[in-house]
């Protein structure tokens, strides 16, 4: 399906799904960062305030009964976890993953701080997470995104298992910290915006799920999964990509719980938007930024897999992603399992 055909197919399912209203609102939101992109100016808040508006007030009535359920709940506590995994995902297999996602996925195995990495496929996930086999077959017939499911599992294996996810687009340049493991939960918090996410999830800055850890039983993220289970259970199209974010929005604020293993997460990486950007730049190598990047305060950054970045600047010379992209071809696993 073209782009076109599948804007045109989401807005009417979000029309008889949700509302004409909404529908119209959340194409205008695609429609402004593409235009916004190709104009290099900011994405409009006000429709993202408006679009948010509607999926919060619509998202509190929907999961009011889990709302209610997790109200009482107990928040879980710091906790040394040495054995805690790392979850790292690609549902059609990491030999199918491009260059730059192995790449990356061969950092994090590298950065691990000796705890074990658990390689989540489509064939294996069953071994670690039980989901609806009616969920799953959504996700087969195309109802289901699968940015979606991703999220789901992500989710569920936090909730039961504990842990730390990281995206197979995250660059990390040190080490994990132990506080990642040890924390309540963890996720980047505090973050400056980039030019071209500022707005397209809701408390961009606060929360984002390519890098979440959990103990085992979190009221944020077992009420998060009861909440996504519920939605598939009703629901053959997504309300919006950011859903995850939207959730995890009414866990911190809604929830005391919630509330209390998020206010337990200090501010990190603050700069983990800003390097994506720099790179797509084409910047020539500097070794006072190299240095910057590599010994800094942030030690996760946030790449893409869907980005171009430039090996040569335009004088000719290298350019930062060349080097570090060279880096990660040199990385050497080693102080970890993988399995």
């Amino acid at each position: 399906m073209n782009r076109h055909k599948e804007l045109i197919q989401r807005f009417l399912n979000h029309a008889k799904v949700f509302s004409w209203g909404y529908a119209s609102t959340e194409l205008l939101t695609v429609l402004d960062r593409s235009i916004s992109l190709q104009l290099h100016k900011p994405f409009s808040m006000r429709l993202m305030h408006h679009k948010e508006r509607y999926i919060m007030t619509w998202a509190r009535q929907f999961f009011h009964e889990e709302i209610e359920a997790y109200r009482t709940r107990k928040p879980v506590t710091s906790a040394d976890s040495p054995h805690a995994p790392i979850w790292v995902c690609w549902l059609q297999g990491f030999n199918a993953a491009p260059e730059l996602a192995q790449l990356l996925v061969k950092q994090i195995a590298a950065q691990s701080n000796s705890h074990p990495i658990r390689h989540i496929t489509l064939n294996n996930y069953a071994q670690y997470v039980s989901l609806p086999q009616t969920l799953i077959s959504k996700y087969k017939h195309g109802d289901m995104p699968q940015q979606q499911l991703a999220d789901i599992l992500r989710s569920a294996l936090l909730a039961q298992h504990g842990g730390l996810w990281v995206d197979a687009s995250m660059y990390l340049v040190q080490p994990i910290p132990e506080e990642v493991f040890t924390t309540p939960i963890f996720n980047v918090k505090d973050i400056r915006p980039s030019r071209t996410r500022e707005a397209v999830a809701c408390d961009f800055t606060k929360w984002q799920a390519y890098f979440i850890a959990s103990h085992p039983g979190s009221v944020t993220y077992s009420f998060i999964t009861d909440c996504f289970l519920k939605y598939w259970r009703h629901y053959d199209t997504l309300i919006d990509y950011f859903l995850f974010s939207y959730l995890a929005k009414i866990a911190r604020d809604d929830l005391p719980g919630g509330q209390a293993e998020y206010e337990s997460v200090p501010a990190n990486n603050r700069e983990c938007e800003w390097l994506c950007d720099y790179l797509m730049d084409g910047e020539p190598f500097d070794e006072r930024v190299y240095d910057g990047i590599l010994h800094g305060s942030t030690f996760a950054y946030k790449l893409s897999n869907k980005c171009t970045f430039p090996m040569r600047a335009s004088d000719g010379s290298p350019t930062m992603a060349a080097k570090l992209f060279g880096d990660l071809g040199n990385t050497q696993t080693k102080g970890s399992t993988i399995s």
